[in-house]
């Protein structure tokens, strides 16, 4: 049977986001493949310790980021699986156990996932089955995961601990996003939700009501969000336009994972219109800074260090972008950045920048520098 498929809607919406100039669209059957590693990950795929990327401090394979854990569990596999929490624990970072273990020369063979459901496939003793296992406290403290160098929260940290949250707060740290279930986020929008979206985008100006960022020359990075959960409540009081950034750091939205690029790009155009010119205070600068640098954030509150100003981008001396700094302490010359190409720019602009990963771990050699 021939379909017959009318973008009458579509174009109308395309007439009110009002464009400069209309662009010709062509639609065409184009067919997509999964790569198999992502399948072999989704599921769980073993592999041996050397093999897994720790230069970021986080887990990686084929770059994509994973979570390690170890599937024997032996005589205590009956325990792991009856009481969630009491078995081996998984890894998420370049943690001092797994360091521990490549200076001792023990490879023992690991499963590498990037599965967010929080069980694992374990086995032991003839039998198999799944288990809800803990993440390692060790990892978490090379992470200063949501400031757990204090001490102040560890066991709500702990206890709370989700894998999606977790993946979604690194995401800028790997070329390769997690495959994406498309099916649960269309779940429960109201067949017109792109006619009502586009009009309150355009009602709003294109702008980002929690930011303030203006979008117009980069609209898909706006998005309307439902304050109250609920995507079939479309009343004008439940929605709010907001730019990728801000929606992904609302409550209840683990499940939007972001690249670097995109993050960057909201943030140079905030500092291009002004945004992050007078930030004032820390909780400014985690509203607006990447997640992957939180926890360099946690340590220089928890240290009283100068306030660092927030995506500095260094020139290239050709009138373009060089460096992207996630955080810089301009005075200093000294900078945190997350992409390899980013810290090898930097430094030779004739700054001092290092990664998250090395600052957590030295910061102690640069409290009385970058103290007020």
């Amino acid at each position: 049977m021939k379909l017959q498929i009318k973008f009458g809607a579509l174009l109308h919406a395309v007439d009110l986001m009002e464009p400069s100039q209309k662009g010709q669209f062509h639609l065409e059957y184009r067919q997509t493949s999964i790569e198999k590693i992502d399948i072999e990950l989704a599921t769980g795929k073993d592999v041996e310790l050397k093999d897994v990327d720790v230069t970021s401090g986080l887990l990686s394979y084929k770059g994509r980021q994973v979570l390690l854990y170890i599937k024997d569990h032996g005589q205590s596999v009956y325990s792991a699986m009856a009481s969630p929490g009491t078995g081996r624990r998984y890894h998420v970072a370049d943690c001092a156990t797994l360091k521990g273990m490549r200076e001792q020369g023990r490879f023992e063979r690991y499963v590498a996932t990037n599965d967010t459901s929080g069980e694992f496939l374990i086995s032991g003793f003839g039998i198999e089955g799944k288990a809800r296992l803990q993440v390692c406290q060790n990892c978490l403290c090379a992470l200063n995961y949501k400031g757990w160098s204090t001490g102040a929260y560890r066991n709500q940290i702990l206890y709370q601990f989700n894998m999606a949250e977790f993946f979604a707060t690194y995401s800028s740290f790997f070329p390769h996003m997690p495959l994406r279930n498309v099916q649960d986020m269309q779940t429960g929008y109201c067949d017109d939700w792109s006619k009502i979206s586009s009009h309150y985008r355009v009602e709003k100006g294109f702008s980002c009501e929690e930011c303030g960022v203006n979008l117009k020359a980069h609209r898909p990075l706006l998005h309307v969000h439902h304050i109250n959960g609920v995507k079939s409540d479309n009343k004008p009081k439940n929605l709010r336009a907001l730019c990728i950034d801000c929606h992904s750091k609302q409550p209840m939205h683990q499940h939007m994972v972001l690249s670097h690029n995109e993050r960057q790009l909201i943030n140079q155009l905030r500092n291009e219109q002004g945004l992050l010119n007078d930030l004032n205070g820390w909780n400014e600068l985690f509203a607006y800074a990447d997640p992957g640098v939180h926890g360099v954030l946690h340590l220089c509150q928890k240290l009283n260090l100068a306030l660092p100003d927030v995506a500095h981008y260094l020139s290239d001396g050709l009138d373009g972008l060089g460096a992207r700094l996630e955080l810089a302490w301009t005075k200093k010359r000294f900078g945190i950045a997350i992409s390899p190409a980013d810290i090898q720019d930097g430094i030779k602009a004739g700054w001092d920048v290092v990664s998250v990963a090395d600052f957590l771990e030295n910061y102690r050699f640069r409290i009385g520098y970058l103290r007020n």
